[in-house]
């Protein structure tokens, strides 16, 4: 199993009542090697808490969070920061461009912790075959303001991409997209999935790139639930 989720549960406090609000209530999720994921649910389910504390991005009230056969709780921070960087890759609903670089300089961020000139070369290369192999070739040298929101979230990706991650999360990443261009990005996404051999966790409202993933789940009440596909 290449991640796991084991009795999550998490609460947040309420400012004006003063009440601990439960959004995530004994969760269990298991995800297997070359595994897509699907996590559905209304706003303000809790999608993107799942998202991460399965990323390490956040922290449970209790439970265990499992990666590549690790608790995370043993792991030191400069240990958790490795984990991030390399395990896990991830794609949110914005882009996170940073505004100042071109499309290769964002797309690079991973690799600056490398030391090794040889690993930075080879990421490096990576980095280009994912470019052309997502369409972004002829705009490398680009910023962020002169590409489309369309660009802007394939290059996001080819960036969660880079440093071949074993475990892809995707908060929301068609959800600031018109449906020709989400459809795309799902078919992309998928596509990617098969040819990478990594496992991947998309949070979506979206029923199309639902469907595109081997499993869903559904988030509500603090509870989340298989889903059959048709």
């Amino acid at each position: 199993m290449l991640a796991e989720l084991q009795d999550i549960k998490k609460h947040y406090n309420q400012v004006l009542s003063g009440r601990q609000k439960p959004v995530l209530d004994g969760v269990s999720l298991r995800i297997g090697k070359n595994e897509s994921i699907a996590v559905t649910g209304p706003s303000g389910s809790g999608k993107t808490t799942l998202l991460n504390i399965l990323g390490t991005l956040d922290t449970a009230d209790s439970g265990s969070v499992i990666l590549n056969g690790r608790n995370v709780i043993d792991l030191s921070e400069p240990e958790l920061a490795r984990l991030r960087n390399g395990f896990i890759g991830f794609v949110f609903q914005l882009h996170f461009l940073l505004p100042q670089l071109s499309l290769i300089g964002n797309v690079l961020l991973p690799l600056l912790p490398l030391k090794d000139k040889q690993a930075r070369k080879a990421g490096h290369e990576r980095a280009m075959q994912l470019i052309e192999r997502v369409g972004l070739k002829d705009l490398v040298n680009q910023k962020p303001s002169g590409l489309s929101v369309g660009e802007c979230q394939r290059a996001a990706v080819v960036r969660a991409l880079v440093n071949k991650p074993a475990l892809l999360l995707a908060d929301e990443p068609t959800g600031s997209l018109d449906a020709e261009t989400a459809a795309r990005l799902g078919i992309l996404l998928t596509e990617l999935k098969n040819e990478e051999g990594i496992s991947m966790v998309v949070v979506t409202h979206s029923p199309e790139l639902a469907a595109r993933m081997d499993k869903i789940y559904s988030l509500g009440s603090g509870k989340l639930l298989p889903i059959n596909k048709a």
